[in-house]
């Protein structure tokens, strides 16, 4: 079985029209949704006159890109696939990792700026939603202890959600998974993983999906690291059958049954 299922998107819903199409129709009832809007967020900053900056695949965010990113992610990208998902005949529920206490939160390199990784999860809220029938739809925006808010990547976002509730994690990207001179990894164990990110091989923004994957793998969840555009990939993970690059903490990589 492929549940419990979090699949992680990007923000914009005609980028991942076939991930929004196949969730609504395909995904199991104990799925969530994490969204990234790194596009989204560039764009806004830049008719702010905000340059983005980046530092080892992640955002740098000083305070006014904060305010962008909490509107653009928590606010436009969030509301918009909860509208186009309930459009699609799947009730959803946009939220953050600020509500309800869900992610626990340490800042990161302070060069960064209003950035943090995720330093626990309650799920608690998650599952609350789903057992209403509901599918949750998470920005990764959220809080710490004194209330400030921070940026958080995505796809870490999602491998932290799905480590905490078991299952699968699908991570959807715009490449066919993990490359290597240009040909396709069909499977990892985590070591392989880590040799990737150790050798330069996972670069760019690979690297955040690669980080998160471990995380979940670790955890015991499988991982498929996919073609969000390609409805075959999607179709196909969503099945619980090899796609794109699937990544377990063991180097025996076998098909699942749905």
């Amino acid at each position: 079985m492929i549940g419990p299922l979090t699949v992680k998107i990007g923000g914009s819903a005609a980028e991942h029209g076939a991930v929004l199409h196949l969730v609504a129709r395909s995904a199991p009832t104990d799925s969530v949704v994490v969204h990234g809007g790194g596009d989204q967020v560039g764009e806004w900053s830049r008719r702010l006159g905000l340059e983005p900056r980046f530092h080892d695949g992640l955002r740098v965010t000083d305070g006014r890109t904060l305010e962008v990113v909490v509107a653009v992610l928590g606010g436009l990208v969030n509301a918009r696939l909860v509208a186009r998902l309930a459009a699609l005949g799947r009730p959803a529920v946009g939220l953050t990792g600020a509500d309800g206490g869900l992610l626990g939160l340490r800042p990161v390199d302070p060069a960064l700026g209003h950035v943090a990784e995720v330093a626990g999860v309650e799920p608690v809220i998650l599952q609350r939603l789903v057992d209403a029938g509901m599918l949750p739809v998470l920005a990764p925006v959220g809080m710490d202890a004194d209330g400030s808010l921070y940026n958080i990547n995505a796809d870490e976002v999602a491998g932290a959600v799905a480590a905490a509730r078991g299952g699968t994690l699908l991570l959807c990207t715009d490449v066919a998974g993990v490359l290597r001179d240009g040909e396709l990894i069909g499977a990892l164990d985590t070591s392989g993983a880590k040799g990737l990110l150790r050798d330069g091989t996972a670069s760019a923004g690979m690297r955040p999906k690669l980080r998160a994957a471990l995380h979940a793998a670790q955890g015991g969840c499988t991982v498929r690291i996919i073609d969000g555009r390609s409805s075959d990939a999607v179709e196909a993970a969503l099945r619980g059958e090899m796609a794109g690059t699937t990544i377990t903490a063991s180097a025996a990589v076998t098909q699942e049954v749905p």
